[in-house]
């Protein structure tokens, strides 16, 4: 054999072990365990058996919440639950429930003896994460609960290393695994056969996880396809039995929660990216591949690694034989052949793990080529160069990323240079009405005219940077006066007060900007990107200015509008608001015909907080819609009482914020609590100001028109005030109109404000609307105001918002 053959050969042979050492080493390790999970995932249709009609979920929905109330409920009502269901002859029934602390000492009991009486309710242990670093403690359903059950199983969940939930173990515990899971369990009592438990691995060393918990028993969870899920049931439905709840009978039944928000939720292959799956609709998965003897299991190590070893002999063997031209086409049809390999163990109920061998026939034919061709050294840099050039730069503008930017910030720190460097983030408001016109594809023009904007106006010298989709930052070098960093900004201002054109369309940006300066206002770079992100966050919020340069005043500023939201998020459940009611009086015999409710807020640290000051917060935080529900609510809980006592014509007004009324469910909700409350809805009245209304003036029609037919009236308030269009507000249902307070308090001051008053109340006598003047504090508002033909009036000419006990001592005087 001549020398360069022997070579050939032994480079083959050593190729061949390195492969197999190689596929040794990738069997045990993780590095691949994302592709092997990804073909897992793709290959998970080939198995995927039917749901069985047996098992059932009762679940606790939005719907069951908004009618049972806020979670967690009294465990009277989950013994409300057994107790139905003990008339009927259900195989078993798991309770998707920690119930692990004792709560009202009736409840429990009444819970207690309902779990008695049914003689088949399984509960549920879990392990649990005290705090880091302490280990695993196991948590258990409270004794007095527990002892009348039919059983105990475990729910302890196993995430691969993206995150997703494949694998299921039959047993598990602390110390041991005696708790078989609740699905096992049910089955077990209900005597259902379980094919397959006795063949699963078991798991007594790799199952253990963190200091204590052991998990034995491994099996691949056989999921369904997302479409055939399990037969569901509202949890409101079965407890009041408005469906026929005989066709429990022989059925597995689940009690767990859906609801959004709340409750334990999985990320799972079956479900598509960004959902996840409830923890109740995993143990039915679980429960239907154990009953149907599909549970998939893992081939053991060394099956594992000889197929790999067979597969890559093959096929490496096969490139290394063929002519080179043909070396990348074998490539893919040993890599199908492996794919497809795993697909028919799949289909048969075994998981073959294929990524080693891919990864090895992937490996195989590169460096026989480049042993062939001596081009490794070559491509490998080009690589690594195309790696590092984009790791550092946006790819859509091209600029550097926050990372160069971090890089470059403190590379300039660590040299301890004499120079003062600010730091600006600047943020690109696109306003709503771009979003609505604007689709993705003009949005990246956008960004990329932006970026062309900001290059021309950026100076030699300047970092510039693309921190993520709508911000941008700059380093500039500057002097203790700070003229090169204020003759940025004032470019800044300058070249976006005109409006971006592309295709005759125009988007108009409002930038705002944040600036930290180095070395007075930060020590090092992450608090340069802190100080000058604080700086912003003020900037934004404001809506002032569109700069703010970072200091410790803002910074405060920023820590109790902080503090303040923080403390706004327990209100509710603190019981924290409460409602006062200011009367609206009829001009004709001065009596109180109407009612504005208004939110007051009592903080114990904060003490009383003026909406002025805590309803912007709530808006910018999202919270406004829970908030203006309770008031809602609670509105309508007062109107009632006040019914009873025999106030039947008084009119309740209520504010809607701009996101509760332009919110989804928004209608349904109204009618949902008037209807639960007895309430005619003629009684109420929502006040809506007119910038409300413009934010979606289709949306806004749609709510007015199926409230107003449902009887509710509206009031547009604040009148005056906005930037409405007579032309919209003349098509919408509203009865009457509120001149804002800031023209009522100018009456005797301005010639102005009296004339915008008799124009406001001209034109709604036009239109048949009812009039009515808030802010009335002096007699001569009342004299003006009623003389010429406004119809209510409100102020503290004649009462203050009033407490509700003091409101019922006023309206019995009156």
């Amino acid at each position: 054999m001549p020398g360069r053959d022997r070579q050939t050969l032994g480079v083959a042979i050593l190729l061949l072990a390195g492969l197999l050492i190689l596929a040794s080493g990738l069997r045990y390790s993780n590095l691949l365990n994302r592709f092997d999970t990804l073909s897992y995932d793709l290959l998970l249709p080939v198995q995927a058996p039917q749901m069985s009609t047996d098992i059932v979920i009762i679940d606790i929905d939005d719907a069951s919440i908004m009618e049972l109330g806020r979670w967690p409920w009294p465990r009277n009502i989950h013994a409300e639950l057994l107790n139905v269901l003990s008339q009927y002859d259900s195989k078993a029934i798991g309770l998707d429930i920690i119930f692990s602390e004792p709560q009202e000492a009736s409840a429990d009991q009444a819970l207690a003896k309902a779990i008695e009486k049914n003689g088949k309710t399984f509960l549920i242990t879990a392990p649990v994460l005290l705090s880091q670093g302490s280990g695993v403690s196991e948590l258990l359903p409270m004794a007095s609960l527990a002892a009348g059950a039919a059983g105990i199983g475990h729910v302890d969940v196993e995430l691969d290393l993206d995150g997703l939930n494949r694998k299921f173990h039959a047993y598990g515990g602390m110390g041991d695994a005696h708790w078989p899971s609740m699905p096992l369990a049910m089955a077990q009592f209900a005597k259902d056969p379980v094919p397959q438990l006795d063949k699963l691995q078991n798991h007594n060393t790799e199952g253990r996880i963190v200091a204590g918990w052991v998990r034995n028993k491994r099996g691949l969870i056989p999921f369904t396809l997302r479409q055939d899920q399990a037969t569901r049931l509202s949890y409101a439905d079965v407890l009041r039995q408005r469906i026929k709840l005989d066709q429990l009978n022989n059925k597995y039944l689940f009690v767990g929660v859906t609801a959004t928000g709340i409750g334990d939720r999985i990320a799972t292959p079956s479900y598509r990216e960004h959902e996840r799956m409830p923890g109740v609709e995993l143990l039915a998965q679980q429960l239907n591949g154990l009953l149907q003897g599909k549970v998939l299991q893992e081939l053991n190590p060394w099956q594992q690694w000889l197929i790999s070893v067979l597969i890559i002999l093959l096929g490496a063997s096969a490139i290394m034989l063929a002519p080179l031209r043909y070396g990348f086409s074998l490539t893919l049809v040993f890599i199908s052949a492996s794919l497809t390999l795993s697909a028919m163990l799949l289909a048969s109920g075994y998981w073959f793990a294929p990524a080693a061998s891919i990864a090895c026939l992937m490996i195989c034919w590169p460096l026989w080529n480049l042993w062939r061709l001596h081009y490794q050294a070559k491509t490998q840099q080009e690589l690594q160069d195309k790696l590092d050039e984009l790791s550092s730069r946006n790819p859509l503008t091209e600029l550097p990323n926050q990372g160069a930017l971090e890089r470059e910030l403190a590379s300039i720190i660590q040299a301890q240079s004499s120079q003062h460097i600010a730091l600006i983030i600047c943020h690109f408001n696109w306003s709503d009405a771009s979003h609505s016109i604007y689709d993705q594809s003009l949005g990246k023009a956008g960004l990329l005219q932006i970026t062309e904007q900001l290059r021309e106006i950026n100076r030699p010298g300047y970092f510039m940077a693309h921190l993520n989709s709508d911000d941008f930052a700059f380093l500039v070098s500057d002097d203790q006066q700070g003229q090169n960093t204020l003759d940025l900004l004032e470019r800044l201002d300058a070249s976006f007060s005109r409006p971006i054109t592309r295709d005759r369309q125009s988007l108009i940006l409002s930038p705002n900007m944040g600036i930290s300066c180095w070395p007075k206002d930060s020590h090092d770079a992450g608090e340069a990107m802190r100080n000058a992100s604080t700086a912003l966050f003020k900037a934004r919020m404001d809506e002032k200015d569109s700069y703010c340069f970072y200091s410790e005043t803002i910074g405060q500023e920023v820590q109790a509008r902080y503090e303040l939201e923080q403390a706004l998020v327990h209100a509710i459940d603190r019981l924290e608001f409460e409602l006062h009611f200011q009367p609206r009086i009829d001009v004709r015999d001065c009596s109180c015909n109407g009612l504005e409710a208004l939110l007051r807020w009592k903080n114990p640290k904060l003490g009383w907080i003026s909406p002025s000051s805590f309803i912007p917060v709530a808006e910018h935080s999202g919270m406004i819609s829970v908030i203006g529900d309770w008031v809602l609510k609670k509105a309508c809980f007062h109107l009632k009482q006040l019914r009873e006592l025999g106030h039947e014509d008084i009119q309740m007004g209520l504010n809607i914020s701009p996101q509760q009324f332009l919110s989804e469910n928004f209608v349904s909700r109204v009618q949902l609590i008037v209807m639960e409350l007895g309430l005619p809805p003629s009684s109420l009245e929502f006040e809506v100001t007119e910038s409300t209304l413009m934010r979606d003036i289709d949306t806004a029609m749609k709510v007015m028109s199926q409230l107003n037919d449902f009887g509710i009236g509206f009031t547009i308030d604040d009148f005056g005030t906005g930037y409405s269009s007579l032309s919209h507000l003349k098509q919408l249902p509203y009865k009457r109109i509120k001149i804002d307070q800031s023209f009522t308090q100018e009456i005797d001051q301005s010639a102005n404000a009296r004339e915008i008053i008799l124009s406001v109340i001209e034109m709604a006598k036009r239109l048949e609307l009812s009039i009515v003047a808030e802010g009335v504090e002096q007699n001569s508002h009342k004299e003006f105001l009623s003389g010429n033909g406004c119809h209510e009036l409100q102020g503290f000419l004649f009462s203050p918002a009033l407490p509700f006990e003091e409101l019922k001592e006023y309206l019995a005087e009156q």
